[in-house]
């Protein structure tokens, strides 16, 4: 295996969004052989594929292939083509920071095969790497990015476990490959800031039902790690409140301030009402949108 790492970029095929990703992986000045970048393209964008199809005519080391996977499902598609050492999925619409692509290839010339790692972008505002000696304690200290599959990383040996699996979580397969190995020698999450993300707003996002997502489905996901014993209580409970806390932003901003959106938001109470309290999740969500309201009053006021 030449390569050391893989980008995998699964996408719909939007040109705003994947050709500066594609522009940022090639400006870093590193050798094409070091790398390869593999994007599985789902959807009918004739623009997009022109776009992908020069990228491959003009670099060795670009794999683009279109798929029939629906939704999120394009995740996996994109593993099975990857060759590299150490794959890394990339969102469509995050460009790499510059000397990003250096540090995942020093991160596969020196890691350590055994462990798994999670690239949480700073987003966890920890120390840049925390280590883990059990599964449990990876996913308390991921809380609520154990949902977010942008810092989704594996090591390329471990890709037959991935290709074993016969059913794929439709709303978050990411999920199946993160939580495949509970029983790792060590976890590492990287919590340094690799990637920047295009602006965009939420009407050009996922088009999923938003609260079966996470007020349904991904509890459902935790309640099976919990009932597997390969989380505690302690955990469950840990990354249960964070789930609710973001369920209460989510219909504070969606559903209360009607925020306009792409996600489907049909029977937000009735998945809410499944695994949380629907009067406590609206009388929160009624405060978040009241200092909303509030900070945005005096925005207008102070013209900012």
């Amino acid at each position: 295996m030449s390569y050391l790492v893989t980008l995998c970029i699964p996408t719909n095929g939007v040109p705003k969004w994947c050709q500066p990703v594609f522009e940022s992986i090639y400006q870093q000045d590193v050798d094409e052989k070091l790398f390869q970048v593999v994007v599985t393209d789902n959807g009918d964008n004739q623009e997009f594929k022109k776009i992908a199809h020069q990228y491959q005519i003009d670099h060795k080391n670009f794999v683009y292939q279109e798929t029939e996977a629906q939704g999120f499902l394009n995740q996996i598609e994109s593993f099975k083509l990857a060759e590299g050492k150490l794959v890394k999925f990339l969102n469509h619409r995050n460009c790499l920071e510059p000397g990003a692509l250096d540090y995942f290839i020093n991160y596969a010339k020196h890691g350590d095969e055994d462990t798994v790692v999670y690239f949480s972008e700073g987003n966890l505002h920890r120390k840049n790497v925390v280590k883990d000696d059990s599964f449990d304690s990876f996913v308390k200290d991921l809380g609520l990015y154990t949902t977010w599959s942008g810092g989704l990383a594996f090591w390329h040996k471990d890709l037959v476990k991935i290709e074993g699996l016969q059913l794929f979580n439709s709303l978050f397969p990411h999920t199946d490959v993160l939580f495949m190995k509970r029983h790792a020698k060590k976890y590492v999450i990287v919590d340094k800031v690799l990637t920047k993300s295009l602006p965009t707003d939420d009407t050009k996002k996922g088009r999923y039902n938003l609260f079966h997502a996470f007020a349904d489905e991904y509890i459902n996901i935790l309640k099976g790690l919990k009932s597997d014993g390969d989380i505690s209580e302690v955990t469950y409970q840990s990354v249960y409140e964070e789930l609710k806390q973001f369920v209460v932003d989510l219909y504070a901003q969606y559903v209360l301030l009607q925020m306009p959106c792409s996600y489907d938001l049909t029977d937000s109470d009735e998945y809410i009402g499944k695994n949380f309290s629907i009067e406590e999740v609206k009388k929160l969500a009624k405060k978040w949108a009241f200092k909303y309201r509030i900070k945005s009053t005096i925005k207008k006021i102070l013209g900012k």
